[in-house]
């Protein structure tokens, strides 16, 4: 490959930033997880870890839904003048850089 010695370097220079625990802090690790895979699992918390994942993501799925329909229903409310509208024989205003004019239709 290559004999570039970065990584080795790197790993070299992160030597001092590494976490070495003590036999106190291993031992009080392993005690607790230990425990923690002791304990058997009701079904009431068993559940619990299903449901509130679940309850959120429909409750973000409901929010996406209800912003999105209110911004169809704002956007269908402001949409461009029906083609019936322009066709009638009322004047049309146009501002260009600061400037009116006034179209009609005859």
């Amino acid at each position: 490959m290559s004999d570039d010695r970065f990584f080795e370097k790197l790993r070299e220079d992160a030597q001092p930033l590494r976490y070495e625990p003590d036999d106190f802090m291993v031992t009080r690790i392993t005690a607790r997880v230990q425990e923690r895979i002791s304990v058997p699992t009701s079904v009431s918390g068993m559940l619990a870890r299903w449901f509130r994942p679940l309850a959120a993501s429909m409750a973000a799925l409901v929010l996406a839904a209800s912003l999105g329909l209110a911004w169809m229903e704002r956007s269908a409310q402001t949409t461009a003048p029906s083609v019936e509208s322009i066709a009638a024989n009322n004047p049309v205003e146009i501002s260009v850089a600061g400037d009116v004019y006034s179209v009609n239709n005859e």
